[in-house]
């Protein structure tokens, strides 16, 4: 390995589930890689293998870690690993997410055990991996924290209470990273509206699938829904220097979604 250069982290970063398809973690990972970045891809899938066939394949360096980041144990073996294998840590990126049909209720009708499973993952495990990592960036010299969160934080979906609820808690916890471990660790939270990925195409045909992103990006002044790629390039530009005074900040990255009243007349 050469030691010159930098590490990340990504977690959630294998690709779509069915056929290695897109996702937000795969992409982020193969463009971190793309930037010079060693990748550690983390995830309970096996497709964390598919993530690095294609950073490997593109010349990167990376390495996938089965792991689930709701255990600590889990997350600290992450972390040993990433230190014995690349020697040191420069971004977390924190993209891993729990997205079930169980969530889809309101704070009435949804089970205890829904609301709890869902906050483990997509708060606890964002503060486990953040907790377990900061240590390694500081002693790597510095770096960045980026959280991969949603438009829900802001717009609540009807019937989607513990979603909405998990996003808004990772805006405010890369807030207080960034106040707290400024100015060497740089946190900031990305918000995506609606992506395609293919954990979401379920077993709709092809035909099926264009209807569904065209009835999707009329709510969009885009007019078009947000491929994987995007995100990813925004993850890249909060990973390196040119956004080196960015800290404590939730970006969205929505085509125009949360400044536009998309009632048509």
């Amino acid at each position: 390995m050469n030691n010159t250069k930098k590490v990340a982290i990504v977690t959630g970063g294998a690709m779509g589930y069915k056929s290695g398809g897109a996702s937000i973690g795969g992409a982020t990972s193969i463009r971190l890689a793309k930037d010079g970045f060693c990748v550690v891809v983390v995830d309970l899938g096996d497709m964390g293998n598919k993530t690095v066939e294609h950073i490997k394949d593109a010349g990167g360096d990376a390495i996938f870690i089965q792991a689930d980041v709701t255990i600590t144990e889990d997350v600290e073996r992450i972390i040993k690993t990433t230190k014995e294998t690349f020697h040191g840590l420069n971004c977390l990126v924190n993209c891993v997410a729990r997205y079930g049909s169980g969530m889809s209720k309101n704070i009435v009708d949804i089970t205890e055990e829904e609301w709890n499973e869902t906050l483990n993952v997509n708060l606890n495990g964002y503060f486990k991996m953040a907790k377990y990592s900061i240590p390694l960036i500081l002693e790597s010299g510095g770096g960045t924290i980026i959280n991969i969160s949603s438009l829900a934080a802001f717009n609540a979906l009807p019937n989607f209470s513990v979603y909405s609820v998990s996003k808004a808690a990772i805006n405010a916890l890369t807030r207080t990273i960034a106040v707290d471990f400024a100015p060497d660790i740089r946190a900031n939270a990305i918000c995506p509206g609606f992506v395609k990925i293919a954990n979401s195409e379920n077993n709709r045909s092809p035909e099926e699938l264009e209807k569904w992103y065209s009835d999707i990006s009329k709510q969009y002044p885009m007019r078009r829904v947000c491929e994987v790629s995007e995100v990813a390039s925004v993850v890249s530009f909060l990973a390196g220097k040119d956004s080196s005074y960015i800290n404590g900040q939730t970006i969205t990255v929505d085509g125009g979604k949360m400044a536009a009243d998309t009632h048509e007349f």
